[in-house]
């Protein structure tokens, strides 16, 4: 009996002396430049009980692994060098009692936030987006362990995960920005988004109302909750949403121009127009409302025509008069899209919504008889 304890004691002992070389080794390896061999050494010791209970073995693994994250020839054998260096500081972290190395450890962390946020941009130049994400994740979650909240960096993992198909992880990452109000109201679209890609519609509804109660003077916000009912063609739901918006906020210019449009979408002209103008009685150089309105007044115009084309011509004062009523509609139509060209937004300059604003006008100019500024409309249109 008191061989076999001789024996187990002895081969404790070996294995302390085994594992206090690795650590060793390790530490010698890596401050020599040799990072693969100190990867070997320190993964030995961390198989010892007794060098795994030391902080000084996972600050080690942590430096030895940052090491290779940083080396272009190594980075790509060890995918997860990173993870791994993360990982291994917590654990030393957890083991600094007294907080000795806190100092150092935390530089070296904000060394390897530096090497994901390269990581993290040169996988997103790829679009590997889902990499990326993970590369941002885990940049929030070295800040998490010092306490900071890093908004950026989840805000950057969910758009992330949310452009490689992640919809469960880009919601889960959206709403911790919301929690921290970042990048609000928008995120509430963004997780709405996810919830439809995953056909989850109630799930999105009752996240734009939220977030529609939190903002309800946010137009894009609104816009979606309503283009949810108008794409199911529940143009009454959108129609009760919207005049109970307007109920309550009578002085907001943007639930009456949605409103606008979903009386279009239920073939209620007259509704239409007063929407439409309600919303520019609140805000005149409100630009959506005075496009629609002026298109309004020139899709009339247009209707009246036919109906003169269709008087036989021999009734020439009938077919005259209704050709003056189709001029009223085209005039109004033309002064209204003028007003909305000389309030057409910054962003939408250059784009092809500026050349479908310049081409509505041209033709109403054309229609109204106002052939100076038809041609000047019509140059303009050539020249862009």
């Amino acid at each position: 009996m008191r061989k076999q304890i001789l024996l187990s004691l002895a081969l404790g002992a070996s294995l302390g002396a085994f594992a206090q070389p690795s650590v060793t080794n390790a530490f010698n390896a890596n401050k020599e430049g040799d990072f693969a061999a100190a990867a070997t050494y320190i993964e030995q010791a961390v198989q010892d009980p007794k060098a795994s209970s030391k902080e000084k073995t996972w600050r080690y693994r942590g430096d030895i692994y940052l090491n290779i994250a940083t080396s272009a020839d190594l980075s790509p054998t060890f995918p997860n060098a990173a993870r791994t260096a993360i990982d291994s500081y917590k654990k030393s972290i957890e083991l600094d009692k007294y907080g000795d190395y806190a100092i150092e450890v935390r530089g070296s962390m904000g060394r390897l936030q530096e090497i994901l946020a390269a990581q993290a941009g040169e996988k997103y130049g790829k679009k590997d987006f889902c990499g990326a994400a993970q590369n941002f994740a885990e940049m929030a979650e070295i800040s998490g362990i010092f306490k900071i909240v890093d908004t950026l960096s989840i805000f950057n993992s969910a758009y992330c995960n949310d452009q490689c198909g992640k919809n469960a992880d880009a919601i889960e990452g959206y709403k911790k920005c919301a929690g921290y109000n970042y990048n609000v109201p928008e995120v509430y679209r963004y997780i709405a988004d996810a919830y439809l890609e995953d056909g989850k519609k109630s799930e999105a509804l009752t996240t734009l109302a939220e977030g529609r109660s939190k903002y309800p003077g946010n137009s894009d916000i609104l816009r979606a909750e309503v283009n949810i009912y108008l794409g199911d063609q529940e143009y009454v739901k959108a129609e009760d949403l919207l005049k109970s918006l307007t109920s309550k906020e009578p002085n907001n210019e943007m639930f009456w121009y949605v409103l606008g449009i979903t009386y279009n979408k239920l073939n209620k002209p007259v509704e239409e127009e007063e929407a439409y103008k309600s919303a520019l009685a609140i805000k005149p150089n409100y630009y959506d409302a005075l496009f629609n309105l002026g298109a309004m007044h020139f899709n009339k115009g247009l209707a009246k025509e036919e109906e003169c084309n269709a008087i036989p011509p021999r009734e020439v004062a009938k077919y005259n008069d209704c050709a003056a009523a189709a001029q009223v509609f085209f005039k109004k139509s033309a002064e209204v899209l003028e007003n909305a060209y000389n309030n057409i937004p910054a962003e939408l300059k250059g784009t092809t919504e500026e050349r479908q604003m310049i081409s509505s006008l041209k033709d109403a100019y054309y229609k109204a008889g106002r052939e100076e500024e038809y041609k000047k409309m019509k140059d303009l249109l050539q020249s862009k």
